[in-house]
């Protein structure tokens, strides 16, 4: 609005239903592209150009909160929560870059991607895994029911946070270079990551990407550095969505991608037990009143 206070509205004008989206926002108010009828960040109509306004038009709108750089949407019948997750980096961290990409996968295939590490040195030959050897044995090391835990041999440790967040923290003995064997934590120099893979339409997914170091701070300061990180980040995207859109292809058949998990497989086959306990949860209540949902990571 006028204020700089986010809003979300229902994407279709109350008068024929055309997407608001197509349109623009004038002086804090969502302005339908086909009659120009303009809305306030409550959904209410407060402009009807060439004929007499209507007090009771409106729109449907959705809570809104804007915590640490994110804007968080509520679309279920629960209250926002009073206090929201921080996903900035450890205060020593600083930000080299924040990308938004759009993939036309489904975004639990993409979690799922992206909360695999093995199979890094097989896919990302010409990016970071880029003369990584092959270990004898990977693992995923995770308490019991829990969704995160560390990578062995690999110095990187790796979480999920509902509803749609990955985070990894590396431990680098260098720029580009593992300190295999180690605990990420025993590492002197370290890369934070955070994607959050939101869904963006059936088969598609907006990722938000935030990478920070804890070393070379001055990196940022280089002219041009952005569409490094930029270039970087799509050519091991790119190398992912091969493979994954084949994934995704199978399993619109009926594969069941899924069928034979090994030890570090671990962390994205807890992550689909979740997802399929919020659903089929999710479905209940729909279906018989029910509020409560399954605790996360149980299926």
């Amino acid at each position: 609005d006028e204020d700089g206070r986010v809003a979300c509205l229902r994407d279709e004008c109350a008068h024929r239903a055309c997407p608001l989206s197509l349109g623009t926002v004038e002086n804090g108010h969502a302005t339908c592209p086909y009659h120009g009828w303009q809305y306030d960040t409550d959904g209410k109509c407060t402009k009807m150009p060439q004929t007499r306004l209507r007090a009771q038009v409106r729109v449907s709108t959705l809570p809104v909160r804007e915590h640490d750089g994110m804007i968080w949407v509520y679309p279920g019948s629960n209250e926002p929560p009073e206090h929201l997750p921080s996903f900035l980096p450890p205060s020593n961290f600083t930000v080299h870059a924040e990308l938004v990409l759009e993939v036309p996968i489904e975004h639990g295939l993409m979690i799922e991607n992206l909360l695999d590490l093995a199979h890094a040195p097989f896919t990302h030959t010409e990016t970071f895994a880029k003369g990584w050897s092959v270990p004898d044995s990977v693992n995923f090391k995770v308490a019991a029911q829990s969704l995160a835990g560390h990578w062995e041999p690999y110095p990187i440790s790796m979480k999920f946070e509902p509803p749609c967040m990955t985070i990894s923290e590396i431990g680098l003995a260098k720029p580009g270079q593992l300190e295999a064997g180690k605990f990420s934590g025993e590492c002197k120099q370290h890369l934070h990551q955070l994607h959050v893979c939101m869904p963006a339409g059936e088969g598609r997914t907006r990722i938000l990407y935030r990478m920070c170091l804890d070393f070379a701070h001055w990196v940022k300061y280089i002219p041009g550095i952005q569409n490094v990180w930029s270039g970087m980040a799509t050519q091991v995207l790119g190398e992912d969505l091969r493979l994954v859109e084949g994934q995704q292809d199978r399993m619109l058949r009926g594969a069941d991608i899924w069928y034979n998990p090994v030890a570090y497989d671990k962390l994205g086959v807890r992550y689909r037990s979740w997802r399929r306990a919020v659903e089929r949860n999710t479905r209940s209540r729909f279906i018989g009143g029910q509020e409560k949902l399954a605790p996360e990571g149980r299926d």
